[in-house]
């Protein structure tokens, strides 16, 4: 049994009774120390520049190419000392690797008209499973449920977050998935209602109705979250912070309770807990960079109401929230991978302050970030602008296909 309305009131109040951050000093970086990172990154991208280029034309010579890429590929992710894996031991890294390349094969059985930035934005919620799992000490692995699940963002969220898609159509997709996530065979309308009956099913499969009630629980409770969220597009009613705290408490929440449910199929409240608060910071943290976009497209967010004035307080909060939140949780005891959630998490509220359509804060704080990033932003940059639009979409494909 999952208590949403209990963790909903609790999660509020802990937010609601956080303070601003005071420990940026901590993170800051050493310029050499940055620098190094950089010529890390920059030789690798160099180096799968060169094996890109050195795709064979012909199916018989890929398999020494492919050797030669794993072969990188293995060593990056054995590397412990790295700074971007440590925390992890060598059984999380490869838990990491293994369900990556499980479900970029599936994405391609599936689907294989789907866009790469779709599939990212799936994988980043494989990887926010592995890393529960982790967190929760359960070896389970990879299974179709856990593929299923992620692939219900870009067919479901994506289609709901469409400013392109009236209200009218949202309404009827949404009352036709509620039923089908009842467990009617209500026959689909269309092709993209197909795929995600198709997916649903596999998560029945995996996760028979009568046996893992929770599971089914928790995927309502999702898509009930993302259809009270609607109120944020339709521009009909201002809606106050409390509301919008509200929203963006549940709707992120559900999401990572769902993940950790499909785990195994159960979770303690402790566990529960955890997923609500790690689901808010996450969804804060796309609300972020989202904000003035949002705006724009008349779509309210705790976020997207204060950009009359620097966004400052509410960052300062969400660190503070996140520190607690990770370094204080019941269902983790193992102070280096908590480090790593919270060194991820931070960098993820850090580099979302520098993208185009992102809140804007103060001059001193975006400064004072800025000196805590591991990777600067002209370097990143420099790296998209270097490397973003030399392989289009179709060359990307093929290589990832070589590989898998």
């Amino acid at each position: 049994m999952i208590r949403i309305d209990q963790l909903i009131r609790e999660g509020i109040a802990e937010w609601e009774e956080t303070n601003a951050y005071e420990g940026l000093n901590r993170w800051v970086q050493e310029d050499d120390r940055r620098q190094d990172y950089e010529a890390q990154l920059d030789a690798l991208f160099l180096k799968f520049s060169s094996f890109m280029k050195q795709f064979p034309k012909y199916e018989a010579k890929r398999r020494i190419w492919k050797q030669k890429v794993i072969s990188e590929i293995n060593q990056i992710m054995q590397n412990g000392d790295s700074y971007f894996f440590s925390g992890l031991t060598e059984a999380e890294r490869k838990l990491f690797q293994d369900i990556t390349i499980a479900f970029l094969r599936d994405v391609r059985s599936f689907d294989r008209e789907l866009s790469l930035q779709d599939v990212m934005q799936a994988l980043r919620n494989i990887w926010i499973l592995a890393i529960l799992q982790c967190l929760f000490q359960k070896n389970i692995g990879y299974h179709q449920a856990m593929f299923a699940y992620s692939m219900l963002y870009p067919y479901s969220d994506n289609y709901l977050d469409d400013s392109l898609v009236a209200q009218s159509d949202k309404q009827q997709f949404n009352e036709w998935f509620t039923e089908r996530l009842k467990g009617s065979i209500t026959a689909p309308h269309n092709d993209h209602e197909a795929k995600i009956s198709k997916l649903i099913a596999m998560i029945e499969q995996q996760f028979p109705r009568t046996q893992y009630p929770d599971v089914y629980e928790a995927l309502l409770l999702i898509q009930a979250a993302q259809i009270r969220s609607l109120h944020q597009q339709d521009g009909k009613q201002s809606l106050s912070d409390e509301e919008l705290l509200a929203i963006s408490y549940e709707k992120g929440g559900t999401s990572v309770i769902a993940d950790g449910i499909l785990i195994d199929g159960t979770l303690t409240y402790d566990q529960q807990r955890f997923c609500m608060q790690f689901g808010f910071l996450l969804q804060l943290g796309d609300d972020i960079q989202d904000a003035q976009g949002d705006h724009m497209n008349n779509h309210q967010t705790l976020l997207s109401n204060h950009l009359d004035r620097f966004g400052d307080a509410l960052i300062k909060q969400l660190l503070q929230y996140i520190e607690t939140t990770v370094l204080s949780t019941a269902v983790c005891t193992r102070k280096e991978l908590l480090n790593f959630v919270q060194k991820d998490c931070f960098y993820l509220i850090f580099y979302a302050l520098f993208q185009k359509n992102a809140i804007p804060v103060s001059e001193s704080l975006a400064h004072n970030i800025a000196q805590c990033l591991p990777l600067s932003s002209a370097f990143l940059n420099r790296i998209m602008n270097q490397y973003g639009n030399q392989y289009n979409e179709a060359a990307l494909w093929e290589y990832i296909d070589a590989l898998l």
